[in-house]
C-alpha cells in the first residue's frame, strides 16, 4: 500500500530545512527571501505579478503561474517583498499581498481517504502543474494543512522525498473524535480492506451475523484493526457490509408486501435462494436494523436466508379477536393474505365470523376443515366489522313495506319475517349496516337481521302541500270556523290570533308546540311497563291499565302516547269522578245510595260531559256505550277519537284543530290555542322515555310562509280581586271541573253552590280556591258574594255610616264584608267593605248605586 508520511519539523530545524529544500526543489526559478522573516504562499492568479516597484503600473520583473508556491517576506500593509533572478541577475521585487495566500501559520497533520481515481500529488498548488505522483481511490493519506483549497504533503519518488500538494476535493479527511462501534456482519464474506476500497485488497473476511468491533472514520468508512497471521493490522469495513444488530431477539411472522426475495447475504447485491409472491405469510427472526434472517429449504436442504424490512409487513404484536359479516356472495378464507392464493374455507354472505387483527388489510382466522383445525386469512375489504362498543338497544321504526327480518346480515338471505311501514322494532346495534333482532318464529325465538337502511332511529318529518295560501286558510277561519280566544267559546279571537296559530313556520321542531303535527297514527311504540311504571302510576284508576292503552292504539291505529296525555287532561291525572266510576241506576243515572247502584260508569275521555253538566252527562255517556271497567272507557273512547277523527285524516292535533284538508270545517274545538294546549302532556309523556321516534306530518301552503310574533294578548291577562272576595258556583246538578289552568287539566271538581274564593279573571276563567285546592273555573258557572266596584274617585271611607273620616279611595274593586248567611252587610246605602286590615263603610249614593256597582 502507498504511504504519505508528512515531514515532522523541530523549530530550529523547520526555519533551515525550508529555506534549504525550497530553494533546491521548489522555489521557482530565480526567486529568493530572508530566512528571518521568510513567508509560504500560492499564487492566486495567473499569471502572478513581481513588480519593480510598489505599484501594479510598475514594470514586472517575472511573473508567475496560478498554484505555484512563493517566497517572500513582509514589506508593508499591501506588499510582500521578494528577490528574483531576471536574466541570470537578482532583483528585489514587489508582489501585492491581493495575487498570494499565505500559507496556514500551524499546519495540522491529517490522515484521510482518496476520493479521486487516481488522486493526484502535484508539484505546486495547481491542478495544471506537474504530477508527482497518485494513488488510487480509497488509498490512505497523510498531509499537512497548507491554504484554503490545499494540502501539503512529503511523498516518495525514486526514494527521494519531495513536497507536492493535493487538492481538498480530492480527499476526505478522518474523522477526529472516533468512536467505538460494534455491528454486525451482513454479508456471508464481510470483508476487511487494507484501504478504504472494495477494490483494495481484503486482507481478512467474517461470516453474515458476526459482531465486528470498528472505529469512525469517514463517511462510508469504518476503520478496523484485525490480526493477520498474529500481527497486527489497520484495515477498512464498508458502511454498507455491516449493520447494528437489532436490539431484542425474537421470532416474527408477517406477510410479503410484493414480490419478496429471500438474499444469501444481508445485501441486496448478494445472491437470492427464493422469492415468494405478494401476501405470502412468511416467519423470520430479528437480524440487523433493517434485515430479517430466515430459514428456507432449497431443494430440500435447510438453508439461512435474509430479507430486507422494507419488503415484509410485520403482523401486529398483540393481536385483537373481532368479529364481521361476510360481505361477499362467497367469503373466502385464504391460506396466504392474498387473494391469489388458495382457498381454505368460504362462507355465504351474511355469515358472522370470527377473526383476529393480523396485518394492514387482512385478518387471520381460524378455521376447521374436514375436523382438522386450519390458520387462513380473511380481506378486511371483504368483512363489514362489528361495532366495538357494548351493543345498545334501540327502537326503529320501518321505512317501507315490507321490512324484512333476515336469517344473515345479509339480503340475499332468507326472510324470517316482515314488517309493514312505520312498525316499531326492538333493535340492537351490530355494525354500521346492520341491527340484530329478536323475533319469534312458529313460536321459537330466532336471532335476526334488519338492515339499517330500511328503518330509522331518528325523527320523521313528512310534509303535505296544499294548493291553497295561509291567508286562504286565515280567511277561511275567520269567515266559517268560529275561532274563539277562550276555551269556552266566549271570546271571538281576532285575525291576529288566528294568523299566528295557524301558521306552523310559527312552531319550530324540538319544542312542545312542535308535538301538534305529530302523526297520531304512528304508534309511539310504549311498552306495558314504561306506560305502568313511568307514565300511570299513581293516576287514579288509570294506574296499571297500559295495556289498554296499548290494545286501543294497535285497535284503533292511534299513537298510545296521545291516548294517555288525552285521559290524563280529560281525568284529571285519573283522578275525576267520572274516571274514579259514578254509581248509576238501571237507566244510568247517578244515584248517591250506593245500594240503588246497578252499575258503575268510567269515562276517561269526557265524552258527553260538559262544565255545566259535568258528571250526569258524562255518566248517562258512558252508561250508553257500556263503559262499566276503565279498561272499557279507555278502549271505547279511543274508537270514538278514532271514529271521529283520526281515521278520517285528521291524524294530527294541527288537522284535528283546523282540518287544512277541508278549512274551517269538522273542527274539534274553536279554541285557537286548543292544538298547541294539548301539546304540554304528550311531551311530558315522551320526556319520560328513554328511546322513542317521532313522526311528523307538517302542512305547507303554497306560497312564502314566514314565521310571525306572537299575538298581543296582554288583554288577556288575569286581572287580580281585593283579598276576601267570594262567590258561589252556579252548576245545577254537577260538580264544576278545577282545572289547572284555564281550559287545561282537570285537578278536582267543586259541588254546586258551593262557596268559593275569587282571586281574580282573565276574563273566562276564574282563579279560585275551594277546600284548600287553587285552580280555575268558568267564570259562566260562578255568581260573586261580595264583590264591588267603587266607580268614583276621592269616595270618603269613614268608620261608620256618616262618622269619623278615615281615608279616601279611587276608582277601584273592593270586597263586601258578609253576614254569617253569605249576604252584603249593608246600612240604607252605606256598604261595609274590607278596608287594609280593617272593616270600614262606604256610600253607595242615590239609590246605594251612584258610586258603588255590586258585581
Amino acid at each position: 500500500m502507498n504511504r504519505l508520511y508528512i515531514k515532522k519539523y523541530s523549530i530550529g530545524f523547520v526555519t533551515l530545512s525550508f529555506l534549504l529544500f525550497t530553494a533546491i526543489c521548489f522555489f521557482p526559478s530565480g526567486l529568493t527571501a530572508h530566512a528571518d522573516t521568510s513567508l509560504s504562499g500560492v499564487a492566486l492568479k495567473s499569471p502572478t505579478n513581481v513588480y519593480e516597484s510598489t505599484s501594479t503600473s510598475s514594470t514586472v520583473l517575472k511573473d508567475y503561474s496560478k498554484g505555484t508556491v512563493l517566497v517572500y517576506k513582509p514589506y508593508n500593509d499591501s506588499w510582500y517583498s521578494a528577490t528574483v533572478k531576471v536574466n541570470g541577475t537578482w532583483k528585489k521585487g514587489y508582489i501585492h499581498k491581493a495575487d498570494v495566500e499565505d500559507k496556514v501559520d500551524n499546519p495540522v497533520r491529517l490522515k484521510g481517504v482518496a476520493l479521486d481515481n487516481p488522486t493526484a500529488v502535484y508539484s505546486q498548488a495547481s491542478s495544471n502543474s506537474k504530477r508527482i505522483k497518485s494513488y488510487s481511490k480509497g488509498s490512505i493519506l497523510y498531509y499537512n494543512t497548507f491554504s484554503s483549497d490545499w494540502y501539503e504533503a512529503t511523498v516518495y519518488v525514486n526514494g527521494k522525498p519531495v513536497t507536492g500538494y493535493i487538492a481538498k476535493s480530492a480527499v476526505e479527511n478522518s474523522i477526529q473524535d472516533q468512536q467505538t462501534k460494534t455491528q454486525l456482519a451482513l454479508k456471508n464474506k464481510t470483508s476487511v480492506y487494507s484501504s478504504a476500497s472494495t477494490s483494495s485488497k481484503a486482507i481478512k473476511s467474517y461470516s453474515a451475523g458476526s459482531k465486528l468491533k470498528f472505529k469512525t472514520f469517514s463517511s462510508d468508512w469504518y476503520e478496523a484493526t484485525v490480526y493477520v497471521n498474529g500481527k497486527k493490522r489497520t484495515g477498512y469495513i464498508h458502511h454498507s457490509h455491516v449493520e447494528p444488530a437489532a436490539q431484542d431477539s425474537s421470532s416474527l411472522k408477517g406477510v410479503a408486501a410484493k414480490k419478496t426475495p429471500i438474499y444469501k447475504e444481508a445485501t441486496k447485491d448478494g445472491g437470492i435462494w427464493k422469492s415468494y409472491s405478494k401476501g405470502s405469510v412468511l416467519y423470520y427472526r430479528t437480524f440487523s436494523k433493517n434485515w430479517y434472517q430466515a430459514t428456507i429449504y432449497v431443494s430440500g436442504k435447510k438453508k439461512t436466508g435474509y430479507i430486507h424490512k422494507n419488503d415484509v409487513e410485520n403482523a401486529v404484536e398483540n393481536s385483537k379477536s373481532l368479529q364481521g359479516i361476510g360481505l361477499k356472495d362467497r367469503t373466502i378464507i385464504y391460506t396466504d393474505a392474498s387473494t391469489s392464493s388458495k382457498q381454505v374455507k368460504s362462507y355465504p354472505a351474511g355469515t358472522i365470523l370470527k377473526y383476529r387483527t393480523f396485518v394492514s388489510g387482512w385478518y387471520e382466522a381460524t378455521v376447521y376443515v374436514n375436523g382438522k383445525k386450519k390458520t387462513g386469512y380473511i380481506s378486511s375489504s371483504h368483512v363489514e366489522g362489528l361495532l366495538p362498543e357494548e351493543q345498545k338497544s334501540l327502537d326503529a321504526r320501518a321505512l317501507k313495506s315490507p321490512t324484512r327480518i333476515y336469517s344473515r346480515a345479509s339480503k340475499s338471505s332468507s326472510s324470517l319475517k316482515s314488517y309493514k311501514e312505520g312498525s316499531i322494532l326492538k333493535v340492537r346495534t351490530l355494525s354500521k349496516n346492520w341491527y340484530e333482532v329478536t323475533v319469534y318464529v312458529n313460536g321459537k325465538k330466532k336471532t335476526g337481521y334488519l338492515a339499517v337502511s330500511d328503518v330509522t332511529t331518528g325523527d320523521i318529518t313528512n310534509v303535505t302541500n296544499y294548493d291553497y295560501s295561509l291567508d286562504y286558510m286565515v280567511d277561511q277561519q275567520m269567515k266559517y270556523g268560529g275561532p274563539k280566544a277562550d276555551g269556552a267559546g266566549k271570546v271571538k279571537a281576532t285575525e291576529d290570533e288566528v294568523a299566528y296559530y295557524v301558521n306552523p313556520a310559527n312552531f319550530t321542531k324540538g319544542t312542545q308546540a312542535y308535538y301538534q303535527f305529530l302523526d297520531l297514527t304512528q304508534p309511539a311504540g310504549l311498552k306495558v311497563k314504561e306506560i305502568n311504571e313511568n307514565i300511570l302510576k299513581g293516576k287514579g284508576s288509570l294506574e296499571g291499565t297500559g295495556q289498554a292503552f296499548i290494545d286501543a292504539g294497535k285497535k284503533y291505529n292511534i299513537n298510545e302516547a296521545y291516548l294517555i296525555a288525552h285521559t290524563l287532561h280529560e281525568t284529571g291525572n285519573g283522578k275525576s269522578t267520572l274516571a274514579s266510576g259514578v254509581k248509576v241506576d238501571a237507566k244510568g243515572n247517578v244515584v248517591s245510595d250506593g245500594s240503588k247502584a246497578a252499575h258503575t260508569v268510567y269515562n276517561m275521555y269526557g265524552y258527553g260531559a260538559k262544565d255545566s253538566c259535568p258528571l250526569e252527562c258524562g255518566a248517562k255517556y258512558a252508561f250508553d256505550q257500556g263503559w262499566f271497567k276503565p279498561e272499557d272507557a279507555i278502549l271505547g273512547g279511543a274508537g270514538k277519537v278514532s271514529e271521529n277523527y283520526i281515521s278520517r285524516g285528521q291524524d294530527t292535533l294541527y288537522k284535528m284543530k283546523w282540518n287544512p284538508e277541508k278549512p274551517a270545517t269538522h273542527q274539534y274545538a274553536t279554541h285557537v290555542q286548543w292544538a298547541v294546549i294539548q301539546t304540554k302532556r304528550i311531551a311530558e309523556i315522551y320526556n319520560s322515555l328513554d328511546n322513542y321516534i317521532l313522526v311528523y306530518d307538517v302542512p305547507k301552503f303554497t306560497g312564502a310562509t314566514k314565521p310571525s310574533s306572537p299575538p298581543d294578548t296582554s288583554g288577556e291577562s288575569m286581572t287580580e280581586y281585593p283579598a276576601n272576595v267570594f262567590g258561589v258556583t252556579t252548576t245545577e246538578s254537577s260538580n264544576l271541573n278545577l282545572r289547572d289552568d284555564p281550559d287545561g287539566d282537570i285537578i278536582g271538581s267543586i259541588p254546586p253552590a258551593s262557596k268559593i274564593e275569587v282571586h281574580g279573571t282573565n276574563g273566562t276563567w276564574h282563579k279560585v280556591t275551594y277546600s284548600g285546592k287553587t285552580g280555575w273555573v268558568h267564570g259562566d258557572y260562578v255568581d260573586f258574594l261580595n264583590l264591588l266596584e267603587v266607580t268614583v274617585n276621592k269616595l270618603n271611607v269613614r268608620e261608620t255610616p256618616n262618622g269619623t273620616l278615615k281615608s279616601q279611595i279611587d276608582k277601584q274593586l273592593v270586597a263586601g264584608v258578609l253576614d254569617k248567611d253569605n249576604n252584603l252587610i249593608r246600612q240604607d246605602e252605606w256598604y261595609n267593605i274590607y278596608h287594609g286590615n280593617n272593616k270600614y263603610w262606604i256610600s253607595g249614593g242615590k239609590d246605594a248605586t251612584e258610586y258603588v256597582t255590586v258585581k
